[in-house]
């Protein structure tokens, strides 16, 4: 017996080695430097985040299953629609499995920024997402200025004060919003 749980293991690892993705997330760490990111959008069109250098990148990862994302959501649309797109870009990265389930979630509750998806969790697994939803303030400099698990008060003159703190690198004081 203990020889079959052996093999089984080890035909296991095997198989498992073969996966190009990583097999333990990444824990970034505040002020480390972004690794390449490209994401897809809900037509197949990619964009690697590098080309947002000099911008503070809000990426959002969320779910249509999660309640606490579908709350949220309505929010940070209206933050990301306010926002000056020169300094600032916010991507949603879905990780449903199906992209017409995202593409319908957008159209009933009117969401415009959550427009990529990561099926398969490329991304999320890079990034060591461990909860939805999930964001990460990448700075101008393409460093990680802060990583937000839960939902947060996006349209709120808090947030527009955490957002720039963000933006010109500040890590801020631990509260409410971090």
């Amino acid at each position: 017996m203990r020889f079959l749980v052996t093999l089984i293991t080890c035909v296991a690892l095997l198989i498992g080695g073969c996966d190009d993705t990583p097999k333990t997330p990444v824990r970034l760490s505040e002020g480390a430097v972004m690794p390449s990111i490209t994401v897809t959008d809900l037509d197949g069109a990619t964009l690697n985040l590098d080309s947002q250098r000099g911008k503070l990148v809000v990426l959002h990862v969320w779910a249509t299953w999660c309640p606490p994302c579908r709350e949220e959501l309505p929010g940070l649309d209206r933050l990301a629609k306010s926002l000056d797109p020169q300094r600032y870009t916010v991507i949603g990265l879905a990780i449903d499995e199906d992209v017409n389930l995202v593409r319908e979630f957008n159209l009933k509750y009117h969401i415009s920024f959550a427009r990529h998806i990561d099926p398969e969790m490329k991304v999320a697994n890079m990034l060591g997402v461990t909860a939805t939803p999930e964001t990460f303030l990448i700075g101008p400099d393409g460093k990680l200025v802060r990583r937000m698990i839960g939902d947060q008060p996006w349209d709120t003159p808090g947030m527009r004060q955490v957002l720039e703190q963000a933006y010109n690198g500040q890590r801020g004081k631990s509260g409410a919003y971090w």
